[in-house]
């Protein structure tokens, strides 16, 4: 406990090092300066709310507040845009002070801070993966804790992100380089990826499509059932339609 107090202080004292003249007001009371920080917290005000809160933990290293000032401090630099930040203040308090009534919370916080991190499907998803590693540690560790749902919806989320980042791989491949093969390998990782309902409809028929291209007949139609079971009124579904006889035949063109 005192070796996990001293590195916090440490990162607290780096923090505090670089607070403007706008942080706390020096003169308060341990309880009055906790108090500040959680009224700025309240009122939105929260890069004041996490710097007071830091004070507190310098000041009251191990007062029974602590996990809460080291929590909202988090929190506040999460909701303030400092995600990079979050994500520290976060791994800190869930390794440090596994103990902790609120170490659930800042495994989630934690997962949460990753996923807000993951910059657009077009650039590096590490922290997508990474937010999936976290909620996967809540789920381990915590296995009862009240925020299983929440943490099964983060993944999700994140899930979904990952196969949204490989249907677009996919879409180059097919549409601007020609390369149905490699188009079907990023389209085939998208599908078990869990993909979003939003462009799930699209993803099945360019998986049809690809197929069909190169000779998989087989796949094709699997991929043109699902399409007509699960989506028969999309845009998707009408194109499938376009191109079959009243035979139901499927017919040459794509």
């Amino acid at each position: 406990m005192r070796s996990t107090a001293l590195v916090v202080l440490g990162a607290v004292a780096l923090s505090l090092a670089a607070c403007s003249s706008s942080g706390p007001p020096r003169d308060l009371t341990p309880p009055d300066l906790f108090q500040w920080a959680h009224d700025q917290f309240d009122a939105g005000e929260y890069r004041k709310a996490a710097e007071g809160f830091f004070a507190y933990m310098l000041r009251e290293p191990m007062s029974p507040l602590v996990d809460s000032a080291q929590y909202l401090a988090a929190e506040g630099r999460l909701r303030a845009g400092d995600e990079l930040d979050a994500i520290e203040e976060f791994r800190r308090m869930a390794t440090g002070r596994p103990n902790s009534p609120l170490a659930d919370d800042a495994q989630l916080g934690l997962c949460r801070a990753y996923l807000s991190a993951s910059p657009r499907v077009s650039l590096s998803q590490e922290f997508t993966r990474r937010a999936i590693e976290e909620c996967g540690r809540l789920l381990q560790f915590f296995p009862t804790t009240p925020f299983r749902a929440e943490a099964e919806r983060l993944i999700a989320e994140a899930q979904a992100k990952l196969s949204q980042k490989s249907y677009e791989i996919g879409k180059y491949y097919q549409d601007n380089r020609r390369l149905p093969e490699s188009a079907i390998v990023y389209y085939e990782i998208s599908l078990s990826e869990q993909p979003a309902e939003d462009f799930l409809p699209d993803l099945l028929w360019r998986l049809y499509q690809t197929y069909r291209q190169v000779g998989y007949e087989t796949e094709a139609g699997s991929m043109r059932d699902r399409l007509l079971s699960e989506f028969p009124d999309s845009e998707e579904a009408g194109k499938l339609a376009a191109e079959e006889d009243p035979a139901g035949n499927v017919g040459a063109s794509l």
